[in-house]
């Protein structure tokens, strides 16, 4: 599947795609050289090296626990943004989440400092997409919640898009 131009629309999802998703990004891995056996995980070098980050692993966790939390406070088919998310979780000051929600999602960040002033805004914000991406791609259970079974969907301007190639704001929902 090749990127749309900056003006076009991104393409439905596809399910029967023959690549996988980067476990790292949540992207589409590009189609693989056949004579290569063992599988991609990651679509670039620098997703190899943010896929085994420590650092990030607390702020991956939080921003998943964040999407599950806001979409289960929501009624089913509405849309979480991703800079919703991005607020909740890098600028809790900015934000009319409780603080006792606060309290709950940032837990695991306790041990080890807050890793969160580290990023960028921009770096935040690609971690937001990132963790929506993967979430789509793979699930809830994949990402550290195994109780929830339900499936979610990209959804940019009402429609429903492949997160690979959503460019602006999108969002999340339940399928």
């Amino acid at each position: 599947m090749t990127r749309p131009k900056s003006k076009q629309s991104p393409p439905p999802p596809s399910n029967s795609s023959p690549e996988g998703y980067c476990q790292s990004c949540g992207r589409l891995l590009p189609r693989e050289n056949k004579s290569d056996p063992t599988a991609r995980k990651y679509c670039s070098s620098t997703c190899r090296g943010h896929g085994k980050s420590l650092h990030l692993r607390g702020i991956r966790s939080e921003l998943v626990k964040a999407y599950h939390k806001s979409l289960n406070d929501r009624p089913t088919g509405q849309v979480i943004l991703c800079s919703e998310v991005e607020k909740i979780v890098f600028d809790p000051s900015q934000n009319t989440t409780p603080t006792s929600t606060l309290d709950e999602i940032g837990d695991n960040l306790k041990e080890g400092g807050d890793s969160r002033s580290k990023l960028s805004p921009t770096e935040q914000r690609e971690e937001s997409r990132r963790a929506a991406r993967r979430l789509v791609a793979f699930g809830f259970p994949s990402q550290g919640i195994p109780e929830e079974q339900r499936e979610v969907e990209a959804i940019q301007n009402g429609k429903i898009v492949e997160t690979s190639f959503a460019k602006g704001e999108w969002g999340i929902r339940w399928k």
